[in-house]
């Protein structure tokens, strides 16, 4: 907006507001963008909680053998019970396929999204400044919140081979396979849930404080695009 500085508003060339529809354009398509990766970010995070849970209390990946062993123990003589077994069985195999090819399509989805709504914050920030729109604070908070974000979700445990024991927020198949429910001690339960569910719920809370900061300053970039755009064009 031109202005003195008594703050009066002065009027817009055509050449100027056309260039501030621009940048309005321009933020409202890294709108659009950071709502698609947030949704496939939070998706990606709830499939893991999901299999946790379902592994959990519903005993997948336990059920799955416990049937079968009791297929392998079932007497020729019992067809009908030996049937219920089997179709038990399927069923527990299925979840634990779908769980299988899930999490790790989780995962990348999960990764990908964070590095992509980073860098449509750095965007943000950076049309914020070529326009001098202000609110750039926020996108740069929401950007680093979002690095913070990608260094959890990064596999640190797989990238130095096991080397170095760093759990990452997205579990792998392996673990629970691995997973029992019985603990040496409280403090290993405790362990346990901060591991399956804290850490994806943490990853949520980031996501959506980064969000926060984003939107915060979008909705300040909005009020002040609309006060210069209400200015008459000469």
């Amino acid at each position: 907006m031109n202005s003195d500085f008594s703050g009066r508003s002065t009027k817009l060339s055509v050449e100027e507001q056309a260039t501030l529809r621009d940048y309005e354009g321009a933020l409202r398509t890294i709108r659009g963008a950071r709502g698609v990766f947030l949704l496939f970010l939070i998706l990606s995070l709830l499939v893991h909680v999901a299999a946790f849970c379902a592994v959990r209390w519903g005993d997948v990946l336990g059920a799955a053998k416990t049937t079968e062993s009791r297929i392998a123990s079932t007497a020729p003589a019992e067809p009908e019970s030996a049937g219920l077994e089997a179709e038990k069985a399927g069923r527990s195999a299925m979840v634990a396929s779908l769980i299988e090819l899930l999490l790790p399509l989780a995962e990348f989805v999960g990764q990908v999204s964070c590095a992509l709504l980073a860098l449509c914050f750095l965007a943000s920030a950076q049309v914020c400044l070529a326009g001098g729109l202000g609110g750039v604070r926020g996108s740069l908070s929401a950007f680093f919140w979002m690095l913070v974000l990608l260094a959890l979700l990064f596999p640190w445990e797989r990238w130095f081979h096991g080397e170095y024991q760093v759990p990452g927020v997205f579990l792998s198949f392996a673990e629970l396979k691995d997973y029992t429910p019985e603990f040496s001690s409280r403090l290993t339960h405790v362990l346990s849930y901060v591991r399956f569910l804290g850490y994806p719920l943490l990853a949520l809370l980031i996501a959506f404080v980064g969000d926060g900061r984003y939107g915060r300053g979008y909705r300040l970039v909005r009020r002040h695009l609309e006060a210069r755009l209400q200015v008459r064009p000469i």
